[in-house]
């Protein structure tokens, strides 16, 4: 638990009225939304402000088959540093935010190449999984384990090279992807090593309600009541997000669909990034709790702003978290030796 307010950047940014996802409407809204708010961000790239990240980053779409999958085509966006040489580099297969039913490719574009933009040598491979309600939630979390092993296997036709580095991230509904996706790796694709994860507000329960709840976790996990209100997420709409997925009582406390349930030991290091007035805050940090207890390594950077806020690039904490963003991937690509 790590008590929060809103920062006084955040007060003074609200006062310019920028515009905000209605999550009250219906999802066709919301999506529409979203995809029109990741646009606008990408256009800011042509800004001077920017540069940087347009200018030592390019990106290419395709679209790619998964064995296991018959009949769909996922789109993926591969990140890679514009540089002479031709060496190989290595991989983070990555999984946007979204709430798992909005959002794609373009969501996290800023953020993807802020990895990149900010010192390291990586290939970012941004993939676009199917989303509730099209798809069900064990469809969507198994379209993230494929592609775990569909990028160990192609890494070296897009010049990547998993021996040097092989990471899994994403952001909100991306980050539980992930997680989950790194701890299905482990039972399922053995022969893979993933290096680290790096996890953005990630989800890890599917339940916070204090009877479904080990007795040492719930004074861990008050941010979903402390930050009920929290501006442009409150609890009552995640909670709708998250009843969505429509999850079985008796898969909700599988480690292999929620990470927290998981066995942690022997899992790869882990980057994590919190808000503070966040109803999704402290399972963040309860997974921190449970790694580093279990001996995996782990690195934190928290931001007292609300849930998305990175989607405002024009607010100074968005170019701070991507430097920061950048600077954990390189501490989980340096193997965690040295500190932050």
């Amino acid at each position: 638990m790590v008590k929060s307010n809103l920062s006084r950047e955040w007060q003074d940014f609200t006062a310019t009225k920028p515009k905000i996802i209605d999550h009250e409407q219906g999802l066709t809204g919301i999506r529409d939304q979203i995809n029109v708010q990741a646009l606008e961000n990408i256009s800011r790239l042509k800004e001077p402000s920017f540069q940087a990240l347009a200018d030592h980053v390019e990106a290419n779409d395709e679209h790619i088959s998964l064995p296991e999958v018959d009949g769909h085509k996922f789109r993926v966006r591969i990140y890679k540093p514009k540089r002479a040489s031709d060496d190989e580099l290595p991989v983070m297969l990555y999984f946007h935010s979204g709430y798992w039913s909005t959002g794609n490719a373009d969501t996290d574009e800023l953020g993807c190449r802020a990895m990149i933009a900010h010192g390291n040598d990586l290939i970012v491979v941004s993939f676009e999984y199917r989303l509730i309600p099209e798809a069900p939630w064990n469809v969507m979390l198994s379209d993230a384990q494929y592609a775990v092993k569909w990028l160990y296997n192609k890494a070296k036709e897009y010049g990547g090279d998993v021996g040097k580095g092989f990471l899994v991230g994403g952001s909100v509904a991306g980050a539980h992807l992930a997680a989950t996706s790194v701890i299905r790796a482990r039972y399922s694709y053995p022969e893979i090593n993933i290096t680290g994860q790096c996890i953005i507000v990630p989800v890890v329960l599917s339940s916070v309600s204090l009877d479904q709840l080990p007795r040492t976790w719930k004074n861990l996990v008050t941010s979903h009541e402390e930050n009920s209100n929290s501006p442009l997420l409150t609890e009552d709409q995640y909670q709708r997000y998250l009843l969505a997925l429509n999850v079985p009582d008796d898969q909700s406390k599988k480690g292999e669909n929620f990470p927290a349930w998981a066995e942690h030991q022997g899992l790869p290091s882990a980057y994590l990034a919190m808000d503070g007035p966040d109803p999704i805050r402290d399972e963040g940090y309860l997974y921190d709790k449970l790694l580093r207890e279990a001996g995996v390594p782990t690195r934190i950077d928290h931001y007292e702003l609300p849930n998305w806020f990175v989607q405002f690039p024009n607010l100074p904490s968005t170019s701070k978290a991507g430097m920061e963003l950048a600077a954990g991937v390189r501490w989980l690509l340096e193997g965690n030796k040295y500190a932050l």
